[in-house]
């Protein structure tokens, strides 16, 4: 049952991203870039990782999706349907695209994972684990709780550069949406 819905979920991202990069409407892509991070946030809820799984809904959905949808609709030129989305190199972007897919097939098919570091081998003993101990599956573990509060102080420690990095990321992003303002206003000409 574990693996059929990481089955599903890697569908959902799959077929959600190749809807990205082939449809012709920009406002229908941003959807379907959304979609996407929906099922990565999935794929993060699977392998256990809730605390992962909503910050990529807030953060990728949330706010970078939300902000795409909003310079696409403030800017008219590119809603226009007679505007040209496609350029004229489709077949040479394809081509790199399937070879990069190749080599990845083989790095992957050539490295020593283990069966035992399988997302599915790991859902198993959780729930094997979870049915001989019923009491401590309800709460989080305290292990659990101080990874999360480890990992908030590891991330914005001013001596990791982290904070930085969050404070440059919301400026790029203001930046960003000041731009498709002063392109979509128009002159007072």
């Amino acid at each position: 049952m574990t693996q059929t819905i990481f089955y599903i979920l890697a569908g959902v991202i799959v077929a959600s991203a190749i809807l990205v990069v082939s449809i012709r409407n920009l406002f229908h892509c941003a959807l379907a870039l959304a979609l996407t991070m929906f099922g990565i946030s999935g794929v993060y809820l699977y392998l256990g990782w809730e605390f992962l799984a909503a910050v990529q809904v807030l953060i990728y959905v949330g706010a970078v999706t939300v902000l795409i949808i909003f310079g696409i609709m403030l800017t008219r030129q590119v809603m226009d349907d007679h505007a040209q989305v496609m350029n004229k190199q489709v077949v040479i972007s394809f081509l790199a695209a399937v070879a990069v897919l190749f080599i990845l097939f083989e790095i992957i098919g050539r490295s020593s994972f283990q069966i035992k570091d399988h997302p599915s081998a790991a859902m198993a003993a959780v729930s094997l684990n979870a049915t001989t101990q019923a009491d401590s599956a309800s709460a989080p573990s305290d292990s659990y709780q101080n990874d999360v509060l480890s990992l908030g102080f590891a991330l914005l420690k001013p001596q990791n550069g982290f904070a930085f990095a969050f404070e440059f990321v919301s400026i790029l992003l203001l930046s960003a949406l000041v731009g498709a303002v002063v392109i979509a206003r128009k002159d007072p000409a």
